[in-house]
């Protein structure tokens, strides 16, 4: 990381801080999670979790993260990079609806929230263990949603693995029986008519979602999705473009889809 990223993080850090001792509790424990990473000793085992009290505006909320499961490292991408302004700023109108499928532990539910406090989230999640932290982590946002289940093709169960970075767990052959809803369940159980945007990072799981029982994206404006091999930007177009959908952003696998 250059000098300058190395300034702008320590001053991002500060600013979102609400207190000393998270800010300090930010820088030291971002250093010792990337430490790790680079000499590839994270022990995926290690619970160690601290909590954060942090500001944006006049909004303080509490974070909790998990330090050397890539809960940090996700923060960073979300809140400092800003993985999807960019993406976010090619929407036409404010969303009202927003689907979060793969909300992890609720960073980008909340990043959405901030952003669009008028609007309702729905976060939905398979591992029960980022669950339980998306509950705590949202629970001072009102407008936003928790749904424990894998978004899938279809209503039942299925296998989700755990032994991955907290960002990595997906469905797979072996793994913990979870489960599964499909959009259309979703819509009915919460009566939702329509859906203004949807975020999809579901590693993988975005092949049968997308190109499976998908007549629900007729009821979908926007889409931002984080894709993953062998699933590419070529499929993704084929599967939504019947839809009217067309690609507007495509940067580092992550794509922006929205109805001329």
């Amino acid at each position: 990381m250059s000098l300058k990223n190395y300034v702008s993080k320590f001053l991002f850090s500060s600013k979102i801080s609400h207190s000393f001792k998270s800010w300090v509790s930010l820088i030291v424990n971002s250093k010792r999670y990337s430490s790790r990473l680079k000499e590839n000793t994270l022990d995926l085992k290690d619970n160690e979790t601290f909590i954060y009290h942090l500001k944006s505006g006049s909004k303080k909320f509490d974070l909790f993260l998990r330090t050397f499961k890539g809960d940090i490292g996700v923060f960073y991408e979300i809140f400092w990079m800003k993985t999807y302004a960019q993406h976010l700023s090619l929407l036409k109108t404010n969303p009202k609806i927003i689907v979060d499928l793969g909300a992890h532990i609720g960073m980008t539910s909340i990043y959405l929230s901030l952003k669009y406090p008028d609007s309702k989230i729905y976060a939905v999640e398979a591992s029960l263990e980022n669950f339980e932290l998306l509950k705590v982590n949202t629970g001072s946002f009102k407008n936003i949603i928790c749904v424990n289940a894998a978004a899938y093709f279809e209503d039942g169960f299925v296998n989700f693995s755990n032994d991955e970075l907290s960002y990595n767990q997906k469905i797979s052959e072996t793994g913990v029986s979870t489960k599964a809803i499909s959009i259309e369940t979703l819509q009915k159980n919460f009566e939702i008519p329509h859906i203004d945007l949807m975020k999809i990072d579901i590693e993988g799981g975005e092949i049968d979602l997308l190109n499976r029982n998908n007549s629900w994206l007729s009821e979908v404006d926007n889409i931002i999705i984080e894709i993953h091999h062998p699933y590419t930007s070529s499929d993704l177009n084929k599967n939504l473009m019947p839809f009217g959908f067309s690609i507007k952003r495509n940067e580092d696998s992550v794509l922006t889809l929205t109805k001329d």
